[in-house]
């Protein structure tokens, strides 16, 4: 039997297997070792995959990915494309690069080429982001959106020829600082960079106490252009005690029946006891009725203790000067005529160069003070101190002074002030109309907010009632509108 000498096909089968690997494991060998100065298979640098790039491409990328790419803002359905330089958005390259360097040569060069291999990594540690940007750069970017795509809210605004108010336009506002998230989320990501601005609505604020006193103003100089007379208001917010309306508040008008409240006041500053059943009546008719004048002149008697009206109103005017209400006086009781030498008083309302409403010289006072009083005699009512209580502590009490409102409360006459509210509306007020001068003060109850409203009108010679009464009815009709601006009393404002 012969044996072959030569090599049999399956040993040559093996042996090129043999030759075959050893040649592909040497190319990738080589292969391998010419890359080994770039990063590791798989290793990601800020979330970007940089395996077998060497640092300067790993730069390009990352430039690329983070500076040179847009990041996409929402603002609702508009869009917007920010560069990360506006927001001085910068990576720090140098601190990631050299991490990833110690990644590239902590790595065992077997294992290493074992991952090169089979396209895997092998204990590679990612690199995370390390970048900054300027939050102020970044809001003027968001403030300039928002201040390009923003819908300013629209303010409330007189109704022409209603005496009341519309509501104004709701608005969009940019929530800037609740939108940092989302933004700063975006530029710090190497996909997906998009994010949306926070846009809320913007509701109209309730009008301000300066929207009422235009159109206050723009009424009482129509008044005075087309009558040559002058026209006086006081408004104030009683819940702020600060918000107030003046418009000539200053002017000295005659004090008419209007000055029946502070002998009213003083009488019971006076009293030691309650008022008997007479006291009472003429409280009643000082207070609350067209009654004439007998009530008040019997009150200026027991003011003055005596026989003597005259000294009773001297007592009251003290009073009101001790209340700082230097503009109010009353010197002569009513209907009666001055004796010989009686000279008026001055003071500061009626001091000035030209006074131009011819106010009674024996009788005056002004539209600030009566209001301010008013809001005295309020705060008493409701217990809330305030100067009546400060200035005559033990001479004046709450109830007293409830009892006064209470009686104004009784003075219904269905026009000025009553007429420009509701008629379920609670009006406290004194009114008092003569030849040339037509006023009316009062304090308001209701539903929006309680307000003192002082109205006079002067007119040379005589104040026509179908000039005054729809004019001070409209007025008493703007304040309550304004308190209520949310159920305005919206019958039919009445025609001058």
């Amino acid at each position: 039997m012969n044996r072959r000498s030569s090599p049999g096909a399956g040993q040559w089968f093996t042996v090129v297997i043999l030759v075959g690997t050893s040649l592909f494991l040497l190319i990738k060998l080589f292969q391998f070792a010419s890359l080994r100065g770039n990063y590791p298979t798989g290793l990601t640098v800020a979330g970007v995959t940089v395996g077998g790039l060497s640092p300067g491409e790993a730069t390009n990328v990352l430039t690329n990915r983070y500076i040179e790419a847009p990041v996409i803002i929402y603002h609702g359905q508009d869009r917007f494309e920010i560069s990360p330089a506006d927001a001085e958005f910068e990576l720090d390259l140098e601190a990631m690069l050299s991490r990833a360097d110690i990644e590239r040569t902590q790595q065992d060069f077997w294992a290493g080429f074992w991952g090169f291999l089979w396209g895997e990594p092998v204990e590679v540690t990612p690199v995370e982001l390390s970048a900054t940007h300027n939050r102020e750069a970044l809001r003027r970017v968001l403030a300039d959106i928002s201040a390009l795509m923003d819908e300013p809210t629209q303010p409330a605004q007189p109704v022409p020829g209603t005496f009341s108010f519309q509501y104004g336009e709701t608005g969009t506002i940019t929530n800037i600082e609740a939108s940092f998230a989302d933004i700063e989320g975006a530029l710090y990501r190497a996909s997906n960079r998009e994010a949306r601005l926070i846009v809320e609505p913007s509701n109209p604020e309730r009008p301000q106490i300066n929207l009422l006193t235009r159109l206050l103003v723009n009424s009482l100089q129509d008044y005075e252009q087309i009558t040559g007379g002058a026209a006086s208001m006081f408004v104030m917010d009683l819940n702020s005690g600060v918000d107030e309306i003046a418009i000539n508040a200053d002017l000295p008008m005659s004090g008419m029946d209007l000055l029946k409240l502070p002998i009213v006041l003083e009488t019971y500053r006076l009293l030691d006891q309650e008022p008997t059943l007479t006291q009472s009546s003429w409280i009643s008719s000082t207070l609350s009725a067209d009654l004439g004048n007998e009530g008040a002149n019997q009150l200026l008697r027991f003011v003055a203790g005596q026989d003597d009206p005259r000294l009773g109103a001297e007592l009251v005017t003290q009073t009101m000067q001790r209340l700082g209400l230097v503009n109010t006086f009353i010197v002569l009781p009513y209907d009666s005529d001055p004796p010989a030498g009686t000279v008026r008083p001055s003071t500061p309302a009626n001091s000035t160069e030209e006074v131009r409403t011819l106010p009674n010289p024996y009788l005056q006072t002004t539209a600030e003070d009566m209001g301010t009083l008013l809001s005295m005699l309020y705060y008493c009512a409701e217990g809330k101190g305030g100067t009546l209580m400060a200035v005559f502590e033990g001479d004046i009490s709450q109830t007293e002074c409830q009892t006064m409102l209470a009686f104004m409360l009784q003075n219904k006459i269905g026009s000025l002030i009553e007429e420009g509210v509701p008629q379920e509306t609670a009006v406290a007020h004194r009114h008092g109309w003569i030849s040339d001068t037509h006023g009316d003060a009062g304090i308001v109850f209701s539903p929006g907010g309680d307000y003192v409203i002082v109205q006079f009108l002067y007119k040379p010679d005589w104040l026509e009632w179908e000039i005054s009464s729809p004019l001070l009815a409209n007025l008493s009709r703007a304040t309550y509108n304004y308190f209520n601006f949310d159920n305005p009393y919206l019958a039919d404002a009445r025609t001058n």
